[in-house]
């Protein structure tokens, strides 16, 4: 396992000198030869020497990587009577760990004896950084664990207690009640160490005791029961040192990596036989992209980053300096199967996505990468460039089915693709030479239907007059081109057109009305304002680049210019669109219109302003369920003729409903006055449908002028006619019904657009 944490050393030519030599302090520190020294990196690679006359040895680093080492001696079997010695000060047991990057120099005392005197147990608690169970020579100790010294069962008080110094080393002797042959519990409690210095500062509550009995070796393996925390140990005859009774402790277990490998086949899963790749240099990045720690992969390919911190990261993959023998390959076609059996960086970047690792989710072993041989690629991508800067922002999606031609420098159409759901699109395998690709504007998805290239600029590379891009070549020294993307942008939108001034009060423009300007205007979206404006001095308005969606216009009648204080709308609808005015009465607001794809400009919102006089008006519609509101569902009356008739029946003012049932009674007398409606013209369907509550058709009268001049509130809903007599309401024994001999009947009358309920009652005869 290739460990992310810390960062590995790449060439060793600066490590310094190691000499180990191996004593016997019970005579008088004298050499001993013959003695198997090993020295081990962290990369598991070794180089040894066995000690001379003197008991020394150099053991050369040239070969080794990492600059700290862990290295054990070895008692061969043919040396009867020699045994490891007790440590003591300056003196190392059979396994010790050193540094000498950066040119410094180690020398090691090894004490061996002759297995006579006090016996003696310990060794080391280290932080065990890969989680592999065994020491490697660039693991931290773990000082500050206490170490107890129990009674064969592991119950009662301790015996002795320890806690281990700053190389994780502990010691028990007869002064701790240690005695030969006898049966004792070890138990360890990391429970209060100060983890600020180790690989990722795990939290303590996160730690654990690492995989027991890892190796064949027991100088270097973990001893520790998982579950308790403690070993059991038997110590030997008198002079016996067991220095073997290790710990370790594993935390902050989140993981990423996996593997590169060679995707012979280009097809972005790892099938048999495609071997791993050595040698590929791999970063972990953070979320803000800053390097944490770099590997390279080993002889299969594997890397792991290990032991990290909760958090948010993602994996970066350099194939500028690969093996020789993948020198020209790049990364395969991304996620192309499932995850773990695919590649994961993205091909432009290098880099996976990002991953968040947490108590949830603790290891993501499917971050691996593939390397295809050297074949040519076209890919980029097609996006929405809502700011039209030519540069594809964070906010600015991919469009998905854009038609996409690739074309030879001669023009000739080779291949067609559309783009997928993040608007990418790639053409594979395609031979040396230059090609252009041309996005096929005339047939674009249909959200995106009028859409052109933004601009010719940037990131953006289509022609907004063709569709085309320029040409880019591929193939020796270039096997990718990815820059043939393009923006593509919506036409603005525009709402606006003109407020002038009726003089013949007929609802149309006509050549000689002339435009007002400084007319208050708003743009009104979901009921809340959007943008404003004034109009100009032809009286024309404009609001352009809005975005797709349904608005209203609305004018304020109170900011006219003086000359035209007072003035009203004029009657809205009244035939050709362009030359009418689409103002409410009631409302000052036009209807809604939507602007958007297919409809980018809507340039006949106009409105009308005639002198003031008295009118009246608003609509009448068909109420089928004389709830006296109009409904969805509930149709404009239209074609009716209205009339305003004065106190003595006379007809003073005629007019005729629109296509929506509005009316309006224009030029009015001043007085109180009724809005009269001809049933006659009902069409069949509703023939039987009256005015509530009376039987002429008639409204109550209505006064206007000369202050309010003008009353636009005035809805009439035709109700269907109730029978004349109704059947006689059955006596109840309980109170809240009719008395016997009564009828209830209920009309609901619309008063200025005021709906009232109007009840009387009738005698039926017994």
């Amino acid at each position: 396992m290739v460990s992310g944490l810390p960062t590995q050393a790449t060439a060793d030519d600066a490590d310094g000198p190691l000499t180990v030599r191996v004593v016997r302090p019970d005579q008088n520190n004298a050499g001993v030869a013959g003695i198997l020294v090993v020295a081990t990196d962290p990369s598991g690679a070794s180089a040894s020497g066995t000690t001379g006359p003197e008991g020394s040895v150099v053991i050369p680093t040239k070969a080794l990587s990492g600059g700290r080492y862990r290295v054990d001696a070895s008692i061969p079997p043919t040396m009867n009577g020699v045994k490891p010695a007790p440590q003591g000060p300056g003196l190392a047991g059979m396994t010790e760990f050193v540094d000498v990057s950066g040119g410094k120099a180690a020398n090691v005392t090894i004490a061996v004896g002759g297995g006579t005197g006090d016996v003696q147990l310990g060794d080391r608690v280290w932080f065990d950084t890969d989680g592999d169970g065994v020491q490697d020579g660039d693991e931290p100790a773990l000082p500050g664990v206490r170490v107890q010294l129990l009674p064969c069962d592991g119950t009662g008080g301790p015996l002795a207690e320890k806690t281990t110094d700053a190389d994780g080393r502990y010691l028990f002797g007869p002064a701790d009640g240690l005695v030969p042959n006898t049966c004792f519990t070890v138990k360890f409690d990391f429970s209060h160490v100060d983890t600020s210095g180790l690989p990722g500062t795990p939290a303590v509550d996160g730690l654990r005791w690492t995989t027991p009995l890892a190796s064949v070796l027991p100088d270097i393996d973990s001893n520790v029961d998982p579950g308790t925390g403690s070993v059991r140990v038997t110590t030997g005859p008198p002079g016996s040192v067991d220095d073997t009774v290790d710990a370790g402790v594993v935390g902050g277990l989140n993981e990423a990596g996996d593997l590169v490998w060679a995707d012979v086949n280009r097809n972005g899963v790892q099938d048999p036989g495609e071997p791993g790749v050595a040698g590929v240099g791999v970063s972990l990045q953070n979320a803000d992209g800053a390097v944490i720690v770099a590997t390279t992969t080993g002889p299969h390919g594997q890397y792991a980053f290990s032991h990290l911190p909760d958090g948010t990261y993602k994996v970066c993959f350099d194939v500028t300096k690969l093996p020789v023998q993948y020198a020209d390959y790049q990364l395969t076609k991304p996620r192309a199967g499932n995850p773990g059996q695919d590649s994961a960086p993205d091909p432009a970047t290098g880099c996976t996505a990002p991953v968040e690792l947490k108590a949830a989710h603790i290891q993501d072993r499917t971050l691996d990468a593939g390397l295809a041989p050297p074949v040519n690629r076209i890919a980029a991508k097609v996006w929405s460039d809502l700011n039209t800067d030519g540069v594809p922002d964070p906010d600015e999606p991919g469009i998905a089915g854009v038609p996409v031609k690739l074309r030879g420098d001669d023009g000739s159409q080779l291949a067609l693709t559309t783009t997928g759901p993040d608007g990418a699109y790639s053409f594979d395998d395609v031979p040396d030479g230059a090609y252009q690709v041309c996005f096929d504007l005339g047939n674009l998805p249909e959200p995106v239907a009028d859409f052109t290239p933004a601009k010719y600029v940037n990131s953006s590379a289509a022609n907004p007059a063709t569709g085309c891009t320029r040409t880019v070549t591929v193939g020796l020294g270039k096997r990718e081109g990815t820059s043939l993307s393009t923006g593509l942008a919506a036409p603005p939108n525009r709402i606006g057109d003109r407020v002038w001034f009726d003089s013949n009060r007929n609802g149309a423009q006509d050549p000689t009305e002339a435009g007002i300007a400084g007319v208050p205007v708003r743009l009104v979206k979901d009921g809340g304002d959007v943008a404003t404006t004034t109009t100009g001095a032809d009286g024309a308005y404009s609001f352009k680049g809005i975005p797709d969606g349904a608005y209203q216009v609305c004018f304020d009648p109170k900011g006219l210019p003086p000359a035209y204080a007072g003035g009203q709308w004029s009657k809205p609808r009244a035939g050709d669109e362009v030359r009418d005015s689409d103002v409410s009465l009631s409302t000052s607001c036009t209807q809604a219109v939507t602007v958007g794809v297919g409809h980018r400009d809507e340039s006949t919102l106009d409105a009308g302003v005639v002198a003031a006089r008295n009118r009246v008006g608003e609509l009448v519609w068909f109420d089928r369920n004389a709830n006296g509101e109009r409904d969805p569902d509930e149709p404009g009356a239209a074609g009716l003729t209205v009339t305003m008739k004065d106190a003595a029946g006379r007809v003073v003012a005629t007019t005729r409903t629109g296509a929506d049932g509005g009316y309006l009674l224009d030029d009015l007398p001043d007085g109180s006055d009724q809005v009269c409606v001809d049933l006659a013209q009902l069409p069949p369907q509703f023939a039987t449908f009256r005015v509530p509550g009376v039987d002429n058709g008639c409204m109550p009268p209505i006064t206007v002028g000369p202050k309010p001049r003008e009353d636009l509130t005035v809805k009439i809903g035709l109700v269907a006619a109730a029978p004349a007599v109704a059947p006689a309401a059955e006596k109840a024994g309980t109170g809240g019904s009719f008395p016997i001999g009564w009828v209830a009947f209920t009309a609901v009358i619309v008063l200025a657009g005021a709906a009232f309920t109007m009840r009387w009652w009738k005698t039926v005869e017994q």
